[in-house]
């Protein structure tokens, strides 16, 4: 039963992660914007949403004198807008830079978040985070259902797969239409379709907008299944993590972003039960990141496009090689 639990939990983290791969695809993949602001983003949705359905309250470092007690599914809702507003705010300062410039302001927004969470403890409650965040039909659990008892964790694993689910028909969607279109020629050279008359910051706004708020909507439902948030989970190791799993997956495909981040969920979570006594256990961090490390080095070197590149982004990329 442990294991089980222990299972369920670990496929939620990987749906929340997922989520947050899908919103990046969008950014990377689909458009082409080097986005380092994930964590930000993220931070948003969970601090956004926590505070709604949270009362005020007070700890042994700081009282925070904002909470509105709200339902969680407002909370959800208005952390996905809001972390999605705050995209297209940083975008709008930034969405005429490309490449190291973009990288550099949207980096610097994200720890500008953390540090506005970290010290504003009388809306936040600063470093010691908020606690007891509420989750959503947990009093009507456990649930017996046809001579089976269907516990709490399993049902908002069923619900995260829902919402992932969606996302990703959702964006799919996207990427194959018009407006897809649009951001991959962006992606591959911004001058074609502004020669065509196509409004290329709109469509790049847009782009930072959607990818942010499923980050937001990631960050609530991660602050909703945990209950306890802390300004330390939204670093820009997190960031990294799911850059890590786009590039791997293949950047383009919002199914190879999926698969990428179970690779990276699997490294994290397996080494976790690595004995105390095995050498080196105490470096384990810095080993994830050297093991991540080195799948990126081989996926780039033996297969540039990723597991499930975009057929289409290598295609031109062989096209170019061609002239």
């Amino acid at each position: 039963m442990a294991y089980a639990t222990l299972l369920v939990t670990i496929g939620i983290i990987l749906v929340i992660y997922s989520l947050l791969a899908v919103g990046m695809n969008m950014h990377w993949g689909d458009t082409g914007l080097l986005n380092f602001a994930h964590a930000g983003f993220f931070g948003v949705g969970a601090y956004t949403s926590a505070i709604l359905t949270t009362p005020t309250g007070s700890g042994l470092l700081a009282e925070r004198v904002v909470g509105f007690d709200l339902p969680v599914v407002v909370g959800v809702v208005v952390a996905t807008v809001l972390a999605a507003l705050v995209g297209v705010v940083i975008a709008l300062t930034s969405v005429r830079l490309e490449g190291d410039y973009l990288a550099m302001v949207t980096l610097s927004s994200a720890e500008f978040i953390r540090l506005v969470i970290t010290n504003e403890s009388w809306l936040t409650a600063g470093a010691q985070g908020i606690n007891e965040i509420p989750r959503p039909m947990s009093g009507a659990f456990p649930l017996p259902l046809g001579g089976f008892i269907v516990g709490y964790d399993l049902f908002y694993l069923a619900v995260g797969l829902v919402v992932l689910g969606v996302c990703l028909a959702t964006f799919t969607r996207l990427s194959r239409s018009p407006f897809g279109r649009v951001l991959h020629a962006i992606r591959e050279d911004e001058d074609v379709p502004r020669a065509l008359g196509k409004r290329t910051s709109v469509f790049k706004l847009k782009s930072f907008g959607l990818g942010a708020g499923v980050a937001g909507l990631a960050g609530a439902m991660w602050a909703h299944f945990f209950f306890a948030i802390t300004p330390t989970q939204f670093l820009p190791a997190l960031t990294f993590s799911v850059w890590a799993a786009v590039i791997i997956g293949g950047a383009g495909s919002y199914v190879g972003a999926i698969a990428g981040t179970v690779f990276i969920v699997g490294i994290r979570q397996v080494t976790r039960f690595i004995p105390s006594d095995v050498p080196f256990s105490g470096d384990l961090p810095f080993i994830r990141l050297i093991v991540i490390g080195i799948a990126l080095i081989v996926v780039l070197y033996y297969r540039p496009q990723g597991l499930f590149g975009d057929r289409e982004r290598l295609a031109a990329g062989q096209s170019m090689e061609g002239e």
